[in-house]
């Protein structure tokens, strides 16, 4: 077990052992994934909203917003809730199964594993080591919470990102602006909206690598450039065998720090 999957497992353990009683141990094991992120941290994962653009032909679309907020953090594409939604395999205006926002992920190369039943340890480990998750809730638990002005009669799609030891932050893609974005909500109100879920209790679709890509240079001397683009200014350099953590890909780039990019066809993975 990593660092900070050992203290995300802490801040549930104290969390769960007052509030829910829960046993903490994985009810199965979650598969490893590679890289990593600090417990506290929240992902860089892009917020897309269901209510803006380019989400105007489905209402029943928080699935293929969430969808469409992972292939942004894992790939260099940017399709539109109502572009992914014509990758999941249904043209109806309806509710998108776990099943069908695998096959749209999957059709952009993101590649995830289906989950039910989980356990906050579980949800634990799986944000600490580097990877969001698309969770399915009962949306009406947290309007009554009063921690959305929205409501949702159906099961609602999240995108975990991050948690401390009060709070998981999600974001929440049924807002018209960023407000729903990193949105923290107290464990034992998201437990309960996340077991309600109508057929769906507690469960994820867990991404199979960790977001935070680490790679080593490869070629003899590499140019670090403010954006990604050779012909933007130079702001550092890289050696063969420097390894970096990439956040944000795009255009075959790699974020690295901030304004610090590489152009990754001079980097191996680890």
């Amino acid at each position: 077990m990593t660092e900070p999957e050992r203290v995300a497992l802490e801040h549930i353990r104290r969390v769960t052992d007052t509030i829910l009683g829960e046993e903490t141990t994985p009810a199965a094991p979650v598969p490893a994934a590679s890289g990593g992120t600090a417990a506290a941290s929240l992902l860089p994962v892009p917020y897309v909203s269901q209510l803006g653009a380019g989400a105007d032909k489905f209402n029943n679309d928080s699935g293929a917003a969430a969808g469409a907020m992972l292939v942004r953090a894992y790939t260099d594409k940017t399709p539109s809730p109502d572009e992914f939604f014509s990758r999941c395999g249904q043209s109806a205006d309806k509710f998108l199964t776990l099943a069908q926002i695998t096959a749209g992920l999957a059709a952009y190369g993101v590649t995830v594993e289906q989950r039910t039943s989980l356990k906050l340890g579980d949800l634990a480990v799986v944000l600490a080591s580097g990877r969001p998750a698309i969770l399915l809730v009962k949306y009406d638990v947290l309007t009554a919470a009063g921690l959305t002005p929205e409501t949702d009669a159906g099961p609602h799609s999240l995108v975990a990102v991050g948690l401390d030891v009060d709070h998981v932050f999600v974001h929440d893609p049924l807002r018209k602006d960023a407000s729903g974005q990193g949105q923290g909500l107290p464990w034992l109100t998201f437990y309960q909206a996340w077991t309600q879920a109508a057929g769906y209790q507690r469960a994820a679709l867990i991404p199979r690598v960790a977001l935070v890509r680490r790679v080593r240079i490869t070629a003899a001397n590499l140019n670090v450039r403010a954006q990604p683009n050779a012909n933007t200014s130079i702001v550092g350099t890289a050696k063969a065998g420097d390894v970096f953590e990439v956040t944000t890909q795009k255009d075959g780039w790699g974020k690295v720090g901030e304004g610090k990019w590489i152009n990754l066809s001079y980097a191996a993975d680890i």
